[in-house]
């Protein structure tokens, strides 16, 4: 079995509005119970790490949009000259480059992450899905794709296309893009955050099921069972 995803095809389960109350406590045998646990906690480490690097990804992302923001800001003000717009257009591109190759580069366990593999508009088949439970029933399982929806990210899907500087006005449409793709970026953001959040969730139900599990497992018989056990222990009980 794949360690990291477990590709059921289900019908999607919102992982913000899914109500949390899983049910990790109704289980079968112990050591099968323990061990999808363990793959279960093993798949949501690794899914915290694929929102590390989207995470990571994102704010460099957006100190480039900024970078670019701050490069703009003086068109607002004045007309530039011809070597003034040549300079300030060169180092946009290298921000708008810079950006696309970050994307481009984006990687969890060799995978691209921001080239659109992670869009709930992929074909259905192709969606990724996360076992966060003992069993393999619709309401442990989590749609990547529909949870995260991430787009492929670059200048053109972020809506940065070409900029121009000649006037104040050309100034104003440009900061307009760079506003809007700023924008574009803190919905994902805040859209990984939510999953995020609703995976530490269920990585404190398991823990807790883990850790009963085991507990369970390591508590001692009672006299009853010890003497179904072992009959002579009652023989050798002291008389008072």
């Amino acid at each position: 079995m794949d360690q990291k995803t477990v590709p059921f095809k289900v019908d999607f389960i919102d992982p913000i509005t899914e109500n949390l109350d899983h049910d990790f406590f109704q289980f079968g045998t112990r050591v099968t119970d323990l061990k999808s646990l363990g793959q279960a906690l093993h798949n949501i480490n690794l899914a915290m790490e694929l929102f590390e690097e989207a995470d990571v990804a994102y704010e460099k992302i957006e100190a480039l949009l900024a970078k670019i923001k701050q490069l703009a800001t003086p068109s607002l003000a004045s007309n530039f000259d011809l070597s003034q717009l040549s300079a300030l257009e060169v180092k946009i591109s290298l921000n708008k480059n810079e950006l696309d190759k970050l994307s481009s580069l984006t990687q969890f366990k060799g995978k691209r992450i921001l080239d659109g593999s992670l869009s709930a508009s992929r074909d259905a088949e192709q969606h990724l899905y996360l076992m966060a439970g003992v069993t393999g029933s619709p309401e442990n399982r989590i749609n990547l794709n529909t949870g995260l929806n991430i787009p492929k990210i670059s200048c053109k899907t972020l809506g940065l296309g070409t900029m121009f500087f000649n006037t104040p006005e050309e100034g104003f449409k440009t900061m307009t893009m760079v506003e809007n793709a700023l924008g574009i970026v803190t919905r994902l953001k805040n859209r990984f955050h939510a999953l995020k959040e609703h995976l530490q969730k269920i990585k404190v139900s398991i823990d807790v099921s883990i850790a009963n599990q085991q507990a369970a497992e390591s508590t001692p018989p009672s006299l009853a069972k010890a003497e179904e056990i072992f009959p002579s222990i009652h023989a050798y009980s002291p008389k008072h």
